[in-house]
């Protein structure tokens, strides 16, 4: 679907059927047309199919009315009439349609008298490829065969007018460009980060390297010393350690080998023991002969 510009549909004066269209009718159709209260709908020649099936299915809708103070040129003198511009929403095919240079005259129905509200009111828009078919002459023709009109079917209420067909001027509405940075914050920001960049693209001449010889710093006498007296302390405290932990070594080997020569020097067969180096026990004599016997 496809939101179309206002283009016009009907002028004040122009006859029909031989009714001429009211001024406050065309006035009344813009104050009062509302989609929630009947949509008009795009059809083809006015007739409305009762399948979607080409080619008398609907291509669209009435979004809005409106009117226009427009000059119109009638027997060689510029006349200003009120004229009534409509708004659709129309399907792809009926772009296409009119793409192809098809069905360019567009021919609205008017209600007089809508609902018996005393108001006239939009009800439909057809389009069509010959203003004959929906003409002036067309439309008197068909006015004056009374019961026998042919266009009578196609209309919503016997009461009910078209008008004469008339050229329509069918372009689209193109949607407005959305400003994505309204506040211009990003053209700002964008403007820095370019030069930035551009900045940084720009030929460089490479940096003079100075080389300064490195600065001997002065002796101070004081701090040397210092420093002296702290390396004579650590070398006396690790040479105390190494003779200590030394003299602690000679010890305890010194102690090693003096219970290892005792070792050595100890018998292995202790005298009266066997060769497991176990005394054996005395045989047994079976109990102490001299001891007090009971006279029971």
């Amino acid at each position: 679907m496809a939101k179309t510009r206002f283009f016009r549909v009907a002028v004040e004066g122009a006859t029909t059927d031989g009714r001429t269209i009211e001024r406050q009718w065309l006035a009344d159709a813009a104050a009062t047309y509302n989609r929630e209260t009947y949509a008009a709908r795009v059809n083809m020649e006015h007739i409305r199919g009762i399948t979607a099936d080409k080619p008398f299915k609907s291509y669209g809708d009435v979004l809005s009315l409106k009117t226009e103070d427009v000059e119109i040129e009638l027997g060689g003198k510029k006349e200003k009439k009120l004229a009534l511009f409509a708004e659709l929403d129309v399907t792809d095919e009926l772009l296409a349609i009119n793409k192809d240079r098809q069905k360019l005259y567009t021919s609205i129905e008017i209600s007089p008298n809508f609902a018996n509200s005393g108001k006239a009111y939009l009800v439909g828009l057809a389009v069509t490829d010959s203003p004959a078919s929906l003409g002036t002459e067309m439309l008197q023709f068909a006015a004056s065969q009374g019961d026998k009109n042919p266009l009578l079917a196609r209309k919503q209420d016997p009461a009910n007018l078209f008008t004469a067909a008339i050229e329509a001027d069918l372009q689209i509405e193109e949607a407005p460009e959305i400003n994505a940075d309204p506040t211009g914050v990003l053209a700002s920001a964008k403007a820095f980060f370019d030069r930035f960049i551009s900045g940084g693209q720009q030929e460089q001449k490479e940096p003079v390297v100075v080389v300064e010889p490195p600065v001997t710093p002065e002796l101070d006498g004081t701090a040397m010393a210092a420093f002296g007296a702290i390396i004579t302390q650590m070398a006396t405290t690790v040479t105390e350690l190494a003779t200590s932990t030394k003299a602690s070594i000679d010890k305890l080997t010194s102690d090693v080998k003096s219970v290892a020569d005792k070792l050595e020097a100890t018998p292995a067969i202790v005298p009266g023991s066997n060769p497991q180096g176990f005394t054996q026990r005395p045989l047994a004599t079976g109990g102490n002969v001299n001891a007090a016997r009971t006279d029971c």
